[in-house]
């Protein structure tokens, strides 16, 4: 490392390797196994199921409900009204024998599940060639509940050994065995490839070619055995911005997981050939923490992490509800082995079932793989590999592939998702996928130098590589890197001196902290509007004739304090039909050289529910320079959608933008927007914010808030050191300079000559500053002081 500044630590990341994993083994085997058992154990037998009246009723179900593939019996077996004890050397046994005849596997639902330290739980199959456990108190639920995996055959045995010294402690109560009535995973001697490979032939193997680009996305999503362990659904691991592997699932509301739900990974071919995929790469149980019916959304965090071992992977997410160029879906179609599907089109803002307007990307038509029952809850991702929705329904399948509906993630975050997967409220829109098992990673905070406060939106590079990452709201950052090499990392924001971390040396699994102070630069501040104080200067009008302006300062939505500009209703109602309404700052005189204008807004105007990128109603930014037209301009992010020309099929449009691009759409997260002002150096400009709408179908509009502009002062040259004082105060050092022409100052202490710079004491705005403490040191000490010529 070179700056020293740089705090270095290695962490070993215990988290992500030492859990207890719900539903992992944790070695040994039944005591049946090692000593001849005096007698049977005691067998309970379930009612028959009927396997076709139960799939001629799943015949009718779509897929907004979770596909079934087991039927649930209540029952109430635990360790003092059923099954059979023996004593061995190792400990009181107690065996139980559950069989349901014809079903192709049996899982467990418990309402209590307690072992005593030593105590060990293990099930198989009666020809012990399937066998999970030992399940001991490392495997326990917060809710004191506990749920199994399916063991195939229609016969299943609980074993549980109990340590003498701790006889009477354990607690085992099932409360529901499930019958497979589907072979879902191919178990069984009847040709078991047309058991698994339930799902329809046009659909692709994820590990076939057309998923080569999506290796890391696969290893998130997983099969879902939920509504109390007798239904499918899909879902995905998903990242939250502290890049910490959470492990939150997202899934659908309509899938219902429980808190005994049990989720599978890995469940594909290894290949692009049809061939089954191992079943046992489980975790159990998990904690309801958000859901929202309006984008059919749930978010649960599983009670353990998933082991390396699984190589699970956590998907990044798109915030922004801007439609994907294109899109894929990873999901388990009729519970089958993984699969991918693609969309090679943008989808199209929508509805599903009564859900409120826009909340649903709909999927016009897949042109590769389709959804099936059991695919419900499984992710949608853009063209950049992020979440942007999960399936709620539809009715495509290999025979019709048209009309597919997922849940806006964007909408899911708005809705309160951010709380959980955005805890610091960074505010970010996009965030990239985790991988625990990448190498190795860095983290740290980065500070103001001054204040010490913790500074967001810093960007964060990888020197010579394509990696990055911003601060969030606490200033802190992570990024993986690959082990075994040294990496530099270059910093930086607007109004801040860039600077380098060198010399990371990254080692698998460990995590180096690196922690950075930047320098604030000068700030010429030339806009800073809040709308707080009425808006000196601003003003508002429509284009004339029957346009009107709906421009007024709300009190409904604001980013700071209490106030903001809105185009729209006084209230949280639509706007106006025909609105051309123009916003218009104050002329801003002399914009200096690198300035850059921010802005915050909110929008919900109309778009086209048939032409993703066009819209009927919405907002552009326009600037006039030295008094000239106001022309349109582009901020860095660029707008979302085209005004239309027409209306549907033909129908001339009646807005007043018609052709040109625009933001519309529903963004109901504060979203900022920037623009480099450069080329309006010298220049007075005015801003103006103009909103547009037709004649029909009106939404609740535009907000505009925290309107800045700044730039960047220059640095003068040092102090030379002739024109510096130096006294010894007790333990102080006070610093004396001749006066100049510089309003405002920095000193640096450095205990090397060469770099005079190394470290920021302090700042002054007169000619004298005190460095307390700075004469207790050991060996040489030198500081210099920087003159700034603004402030």
């Amino acid at each position: 490392m070179t700056r020293t500044r740089l705090i270095l630590t290695v962490l070993a990341v215990l988290a992500l390797s030492c859990a207890g994993f719900a539903q992992i083994s944790h070695g040994g085997s039944p005591a049946s196994l090692n000593y001849a058992m005096q007698s049977a154990a005691d067998t309970r037998a379930m009612p028959p199921v009927d396997h076709a009246t139960l799939l001629a009723e799943d015949e009718t179900e779509g897929k907004d409900v979770p596909l079934r593939f087991g039927y649930p019996h209540e029952v109430n077996f635990n360790l003092n009204n059923s099954g059979t004890w023996e004593d061995t050397k190792d400990g009181r046994v107690w065996r139980l024998r559950i069989q349901s005849r014809g079903a192709y596997s049996i899982n467990l639902v418990f309402d209590q599940f307690d072992m005593p330290e030593g105590g060990k739980l293990f099930i198989y199959n009666d020809n012990h060639d399937y066998v999970i456990g030992a399940f001991t108190e490392e495997n326990e639920f917060p809710t004191g509940e506990f749920s199994t995996q399916p063991v195939p055959g229609d016969a299943i045995t609980l074993e549980y050994v109990e340590p003498f010294e701790a006889q009477g402690q354990g607690v085992i109560s099932v409360m529901r065995v499930v019958h497979a009535y589907r072979n879902m995973f191919g178990y069984g001697e009847d040709n078991p490839l047309d058991n698994f490979g339930d799902s329809g032939s046009c659909n692709n193997n994820v590990n076939c070619p057309e998923g080569a680009l999506w290796q890391d996305q696969k290893r998130g999503v997983v099969m879902l055995l939920t509504s109390g362990g007798s239904r499918f659904c899909s879902g995905s691991l998903i990242n939250n911005t502290n890049n910490n592997a959470t492990p939150y699932v997202l899934t659908a509301n309509h899938c219902t997981p429980s808190t005994t739900t049990v989720f599978m990974f890995n469940y594909e071919s290894p290949s692009c050939a049809n061939v089954n995929g191992p079943t046992n790469q489980t975790v159990a149980g998990c904690a309801q923490i958000f859901n929202s019916s309006p984008s059919d959304v749930y978010l649960v965090r599983m009670n353990s992490a998933a082991p390396l071992s699984y190589n699970p992977y956590f998907s990044g997410w798109n915030a922004n509800d801007v439609a994907a160029t294109n899109s894929v879906c990873i999901h388990h179609p009729s519970g089958d082995i993984k699969k991918i599907t693609f969309d090679n089109q943008a989808p199209v803002s929508s509805t599903w079932s009564g859900t409120p307007a826009n909340s649903h990307w709909r999927i016009l038509t897949w042109e590769d793989g389709t959804t099936e029952p059991g695919s419900s809850g499984s992710p949608l991702f853009d063209q950049n590999h992020r979440i942007t929705g999960q399936l709620h329904g539809g009715t495509a399948s290999c025979s019709n592939n048209i009309d597919d509906y997922f849940g806006k993630f964007a909408l899911s975050m708005t809705n309160g998702l951010r709380t959980h997967l955005d805890p610091g409220n960074s505010g970010v829109m996009t965030l990239d996928g985790f991988d625990p098992q990448a190498g190795g990673f860095v983290r740290g905070t980065v500070t103001d130098a001054t204040t010490l406060t913790p500074l967001e939106g810093v960007t964060v590079q990888e020197v010579g590589g394509a990696r990055t990452t911003t601060t969030n709201a606490s200033g802190y950052y992570f990024m993986a890197l690959p082990d075994g090499a040294t990496y530099d990392l270059a910093f930086s924001k607007f109004a801040y001196v860039s600077d380098t971390i060198t010399g990371i040396n990254i080692t698998e699994g460990d995590t180096v902290t690196a922690d950075l102070q930047l320098t604030a630069l000068p700030i010429i501040t030339v806009m800073d509007e809040d709308f707080e104080s009425g808006a000196p200067g601003w003003t508002h009008a429509s284009a004339g004739g029957s346009w009107v302006d709906d421009w007024h300062i709300s009190t409904e939505r604001s980013r700071s304090t209490s106030h903001s500009y809105k185009c729209g209703s006084t209230t949280t109602g639509t706007y106006q039909a025909l609105n051309d309404a123009r916003l218009t700052s104050p002329v801003l005189a002399n914009i200096p050289d690198g300035a850059q204008l921010s802005f915050w807004m909110q929008m919900e105007g109309e778009v086209s529910s048939v032409y993703s990128d066009s819209a009927y109603d919405g907002g552009i930014l326009e600037i006039s320079q030295n008094g000239g037209a106001f022309v349109r301009v582009e901020t860095t992010e660029g707008y979302t959608e085209v005004f239309r020309y027409t209306v549907g099929g033909g129908t001339p449009a009646t807005g007043p933008m018609l052709g040109q691009p625009c933001w519309s759409g529903t963004v109901t997260t504060w979203t900022e927007k920037t623009m480099d002002l450069s080329g309006y150096a010298g220049s007075d400009i005015q801003l103006r914010f103009r909103f547009g709408s037709d004649n029909s179908v009106q939404r609740e509009g535009w907000y505009v808030d925290d309107v800045m502009i700044q730039a960047v002062g220059e640095i003068s040259p040092l102090v030379t050191p002739t024109q510096v004082t130096i006294e010894v105060s007790g333990d102080d050092v006070i610093l004396r300079w001749a006066d100049d022409a510089n309003p405002y100052y920095r000193i640096y202490a450095s205990d090397d000559v060469d770099n005079l710079h190394q470290t920021l004491v302090g700042d002054s705005d007169t000619n004298t500053f005190t460095v307390i403490g700075g004469a207790v040191l050991d060996g040489p000490r030198y500081y210099s002081v920087v003159g700034w010529d603004g402030n």
